[in-house]
């Protein structure tokens, strides 16, 4: 007695799910998860740097208002030891003078210290920005690697699924034909 076409079906279908299990893990295989590599945005790098050199820099004109501070003061001394009618005159003028160009080194000071200070914020930051910008550009890369490895498993769990189906088939249609055979 021969196999009935049921049987034979179903053990073709059983052969055909095995070689489609076959073929799903090969392209499981061929899937390439990509590294989650950490990398900075060159725009995030170019705001460090420029934070980087403005850090600890003096304020623009900062070198001339010191030496016009100093310029001026050496012009009021010369000033008034050509002016000045007695020794007291010239040092209670010369002592007026030295306080005027002491008061604006010290507003000059401040003015730079207000400035360190923006500058240190401005570091700070652009150091928040290239952590944003590292971190977005990680989390992309994360998502992209998480996708590859859904679409691995989905055709690993496809595989065993029709491996295990069509051996399934096949073990069942021939059972069956021997259940059938002995009748």
């Amino acid at each position: 007695m021969g196999f009935p076409v049921g049987l034979i079906a179903a053990g073709v279908g059983g052969i055909f799910k095995m070689f489609q299990g076959a073929k799903q893990r090969r392209l499981a295989n061929k899937v390439v998860i990509p590294d989650a590599n950490y990398e900075i945005s060159p725009y995030a790098k170019n705001v460090m740097a420029e934070a980087n050199r403005l850090k600890n820099s003096q304020m623009a004109g900062y070198a001339n208002a010191v030496d016009n501070i100093q310029q001026n003061q050496a012009t009021a001394s010369g000033s008034i030891g050509r002016n000045a009618t007695s020794g007291a005159q010239a040092l209670q003028m010369i002592a007026a003078s030295q306080g005027i160009s002491d008061n604006s080194m010290n507003d000059l000071s401040t003015q730079q210290q207000q400035y360190s200070q923006n500058m240190l914020e401005n570091w700070n930051n652009a150091n928040q920005t290239m952590i944003g910008e590292g971190d977005k550009l990680f989390q992309d890369k994360v998502r992209k690697q998480n996708m590859k490895i859904a679409e691995k498993n989905a055709l690993m769990g496809a595989s065993t699924q029709n491996t295990g189906g069509g051996m399934n088939d096949i073990i069942n249609s021939l059972l069956f034909k021997d259940i059938i055979g002995k009748k």
